[in-house]
């Protein structure tokens, strides 16, 4: 694959110099990101809003291909669009890259699935406008991620929604102004569909580009390869401190133990070893599942005689 056919990413990176306006700042990004969806080629679009890492806005739009994105980037459109962000009071620094695709750790709160009524598209543009502009404000706030369907498909739009919590997220949804909103879109949406879960073992793996989780049965190998010589510690080092416990307590307490090692030790050090796997490049998609479910084997074989006679 050539370096234009693989996918490109439009990085634009939104930086208050002093005490510029938020609010105004997430309208026009909101406004930027669904104008780049309106260009051909567009795959997908992403907002993050500034975190202790970043200091500023991120918007990763996603082209088929790196011409697509610079033709974007050059475009009349955009330009006016960030002529209006950088007049925002205090003032707004302005940063671009056009790359071969641009991934951001992803911590999807909920995905929502639309069904548009074909030839009502600009309605929906501009509904998505107003309320992502509404959410990029309220309290919690994490970011989203937006794609519309392949062109000349009538196939569904999607949209992640982030926030900080589980609380603040059902805020938003259960807020008057959501609610109003989602009432302005009946005109010209058929249909939504709400999913709280991307993968099997949502929280513990990220996605890839396009929103997607990695295939079940890898998350499930990389899960057993964690928790197998955790529950075989457990069984070797807490049983007998916990043998006069009713087996319910006993069992439950063995559970939390082995949940929080698979949450925040055992997954976090094996996605990063493991990430070429679990998220493969298309091309080299066979060589690349075969060679890393052999050192899994491999490992397992390893765990296994490691701790064949620690429980007797």
């Amino acid at each position: 694959m050539s370096k234009n056919e693989e996918i490109a990413a439009l990085v634009t990176w939104l930086e208050a110099i002093s005490s510029a306006d938020t609010a105004s700042l997430a309208v026009g990004l909101v406004k930027l990101m669904i104008s780049g969806a309106r260009f051909p080629g567009f795959r997908n679009g992403e907002i993050l809003p500034p975190s202790p890492e970043t200091r500023g806005w991120t918007l990763v739009q996603r082209f088929m291909n790196l011409d697509q994105a610079n033709a974007f980037k050059n475009s009349n459109a955009r330009r006016k669009l960030l002529a209006e962000i950088s007049s925002i009071k205090g003032g707004v620094r302005v940063s671009e890259e056009a790359t071969i695709d641009h991934s951001i750790p992803s911590t999807v709160g909920t995905a929502i699935v639309t069904d548009v009524k074909p030839g009502m598209e600009e309605e929906y543009f501009a509904w998505e406008v107003e309320i992502q502009t509404a959410q990029a404000k309220f309290p919690g706030y994490r970011g989203n991620y937006f794609q519309p369907p392949a062109p000349g498909s009538h196939a569904k739009w999607l949209t992640l929604v982030r926030f900080d919590s589980p609380e603040t997220l059902e805020k938003w949804f259960a807020s008057n102004e959501r609610k109003q909103l989602v009432r302005q879109s009946e005109k010209f949406v058929t249909g939504t569909e709400f999913k709280t879960m991307t993968s099997s073992f949502p929280g513990w793996f990220p996605t890839d580009a396009a929103g997607e989780p990695p295939a079940n049965w890898k998350t499930a190998l990389l899960v057993l390869l964690g928790l197998f010589p955790t529950v075989m510690l457990e069984i070797k080092l807490l049983s007998p401190l916990m043998i006069s416990f009713n087996p319910s307590l006993s069992t439950f307490l063995n559970l939390v133990l082995s949940v929080a090692i698979t949450t925040w030790i055992t997954m976090p050090v094996f996605i990063l070893a493991f990430k070429w796997w679990l998220f493969p490049k298309k091309e080299s998609r066979l060589r690349i599942d075969v060679y890393g479910t052999i050192i899994l084997t491999g490992l397992f074989i390893a765990e296994i005689l490691a701790l064949w006679k620690l429980v007797t």
